[in-house]
């Protein structure tokens, strides 16, 4: 008997870990809806926030026509950006997803 009471709290604090990380990615849904970048590298963290992949974002800006330094963006370029010190809430969340991405994992 002792071992489905253990078992059942176990879940019990699995669910309530999933209902934060639901909350928190409600949270980051609603940033990435309401941000509104003023300049191209506010348009990179969201671009990354939404896509989740530096190669993604690289051929998005380079599809729209942008250019850094008179070339095409290359991934080092997007990765630069995203590595910087955070400004703003989506910048710091979108800093630590790039960070988890690039240990192996995906966001």
């Amino acid at each position: 008997m002792k071992m489905k009471q253990i078992n059942l709290a176990n879940r019990k604090e699995y669910i309530e870990q999933l209902k934060k990380e639901i909350e928190h990615q409600e949270h980051v849904i609603k940033m990435i809806e309401s941000y509104e970048p003023t300049n191209l590298d506010q348009e990179i963290i969201l671009e990354y926030a939404i896509q989740g992949a530096v190669k993604a974002v690289t051929d998005k800006l380079n599809s729209d026509g942008h250019r850094f330094e008179g070339r095409k963006y290359l991934t080092n370029d997007i990765s630069d950006v995203i590595r910087k010190k955070p400004v703003g809430e989506l910048h710091e969340i979108t800093k630590k997803a790039f960070e988890h991405n690039s240990k192996g994992f995906r966001y």
